[in-house]
């Protein structure tokens, strides 16, 4: 007799026997229970679940000769031959083969007879949504009103791929992952009814590799059985699935937060030739610094995880949350491109040599506060350079008065304000440097075209600036709507009250000449005082660190 596989040896024969879909059993045993059978069931979920075994438990409940039931008794002569797939009233087609619309109207074509020795005529159609649009639509009118003596079970992987004219004529049921747990409970079953010894460390190790699937942890088990014999180690599990030892992975964190570069290409080395590959190594980094992630996010507290104990021990506040963010998305983007690329080592090492040179990455609220407190410690030190400015241009030469004094018929003809003294004068140069210094720090362009012009005057909530004669461009460019907002929103951080900007320009066109002038009644080292570079912030802070002054300006 030739050999039977696990999967198929130890399947699923009655509703206990199902494992992690307990709220489907219970719903389906009530409708046997309480005649509400349906007359179509739609299986969705992923592969090894129990959607195929659920159909025929299902068959078998409804046509067992003890019957109906939701305990079938597996030994009457109909419960045996639905279980071994052969009999003649319950029908499994397979819909990858048989899916055209002859087939199905073969199928529109049986249903009127009446079934040969059982109470229903079952049609189990495996993956329905292999059929093609014309057998659904030639299907539709059996499905939403078939005879009473047929029930169809539909059993999918991709339900999203069925026309919800189908999903709306069926009982929908959505098949789970079976949980780690419950896949371990299961193959030490088995294990136990082979006789066979097996490391709970490997055991949780086929359950961890199934993702979800019983089917897949059996074929694994099936394997395994014929690798060990009696026994099955932790060993064995990761050679023949090509596992990576957690000594290697937890070597490769060490690297990443020691920085050493040489040991951690060392390991990928060392795994590249024990036949592992590229993407395999990347998964299973990746399985590891999501657990790390989890643990950094939600601690101790996320329970629906079981994480590495030995790896959360070494390396549970290695790493930040963000560098865990970054490492996922650098070895993501790493396994992609080896899955197109014949260069797998070299993209695999780039990867690792930059995850060994990367610093602590920090959260942006953290970087957001630090250039917040820069700027305020920026601002502090601006505002006690303009105070000593201020201390200092009195006890100079009264160059200021004396510029007052003069006509200004050549220079600057600016529209009449009130007459002010010159500490009031001193007051407004103070503020008119502070409103540059802001406009500065948000906007430079804006900046070097106001630097042009000066403040003439500041009356119920209007501020007044002149620009010389030929600098009409720079009004104009200035009283644009996007760059006035911006300057108001300046002198209103200065002055703390709301401003209505307003632009003017001098009578006098020959800004230079007047300049001249004035230059030349002074001495040179009193026009440097009051320079506009020597207002600059670069300036101030040169000559604050050397502890000097400016001597000469050249343009």
């Amino acid at each position: 007799m030739s050999y039977v596989v696990l999967a198929r040896r130890y399947r699923p024969q009655t509703f206990e026997d199902l494992v992690g879909q307990e709220s489907i059993v219970t719903t389906l045993r009530n409708a046997i229970r309480f005649n509400r059978v349906a007359h179509a069931y739609l299986l969705a979920g992923p592969r090894g679940v129990g959607k195929t075994s659920m159909a025929r438990i299902v068959s078998k409940a409804l046509n067992c000769q003890h019957g109906p039931t939701d305990t079938p008794c597996n030994t009457c002569d109909i419960c045996r031959c639905i279980s071994e797939g052969k009999d003649i009233d319950v029908l499994e087609i397979d819909g990858a083969s048989n899916r055209g619309i002859d087939e199905v109207r073969n199928i529109r074509q049986n249903v009127n007879y009446a079934p040969s020795r059982a109470r229903y005529k079952i049609y189990i159609i495996d993956e329905v949504h292999m059929l093609t649009r014309e057998a659904f639509n030639a299907l539709l009118k059996t499905l939403e009103e078939p005879p009473p003596h047929v029930k169809f079970i539909f059993a999918t992987t991709a339900v999203n791929r069925l026309p919800e004219t189908v999903q709306s004529r069926c009982q929908r049921f959505d098949f789970k992952n079976i949980s780690i747990h419950d896949i371990e409970k299961r193959l030490l079953d088995i294990s136990k009814a082979e006789g066979v010894h097996i490391d709970p460390l490997a055991l949780h190790m086929i359950a961890r590799y199934a993702k979800g699937g019983l089917r897949d942890s059996q074929s694994v088990l099936d394997q395994l059985l014929s690798f060990c014999k009696d026994t099955v180690s932790l060993e064995d599990v990761n050679f023949v699935l090509g596992c990576i030892d957690e000594d290697k992975l937890l070597g490769m964190f060490d690297s990443f937060v020691k920085k050493e570069v040489s040991s951690a290409l060392k390991i990928v080395d060392t795994v590249l030739n024990e036949g592992k590959t590229c993407g395999e190594f990347i998964d299973q980094m990746l399985l590891c610094i999501r657990e790390l992630l989890i643990f950094s996010s939600c601690g101790q507290d996320a329970k629906w995880i079981e994480f590495n104990t030995s790896l959360i021990q070494r390396h549970g506040k290695s790493f930040s949350g963000d560098t865990l963010l970054y490492m996922i998305q650098l070895l993501s983007e790493t396994r992609v491109r080896t899955t197109d690329s014949l260069l797998h080592r070299i993209l695999l090492e780039t990867a690792i040599i930059k995850l060994c040179r990367m610093e602590s990455i920090g959260s942006l609220h953290e970087i957001a506060e630090k250039i917040a407190s820069l700027e305020d410690r920026f601002i502090k030190l601006d505002s006690k350079d303009t105070e000593k400015k201020q201390e200092i241009i009195p006890a100079q030469k009264p160059l200021v008065p004396e510029m007052v004094s003069e006509p200004i018929s050549e220079g600057y003809t600016t529209i009449k304000t009130e007459s002010k003294n010159v500490e009031m004068q001193h007051d407004e140069k103070s503020l008119w440097e502070k409103i540059l210094f802001i406009v500065q720090g948000k906007k430079k362009s804006t900046w070097s075209l106001l630097k042009e012009g000066r403040l003439t005057e500041i009356k119920d909530g209007d501020i007044t600036i002149e620009f010389p004669g030929n600098y009409t461009f720079h009004m104009q460019r200035l009283s644009q709507i996007e760059e006035k907002k911006l300057i108001e929103q300046c002198i209103k951080e200065v002055l703390q009250s709301s401003v209505r900007l307003k632009f003017a320009i001098a009578k006098n066109i020959h800004p230079e000449k007047n300049k001249t002038n004035l230059s030349s009644d002074h001495d040179p080292s009193d026009q440097i005082a009051v320079n506009p570079v020597c207002s600059e912030p670069v300036v101030n802070k040169i000559v604050e660190l050397f502890d000097g002054h400016v001597m000469k300006v050249n343009k």
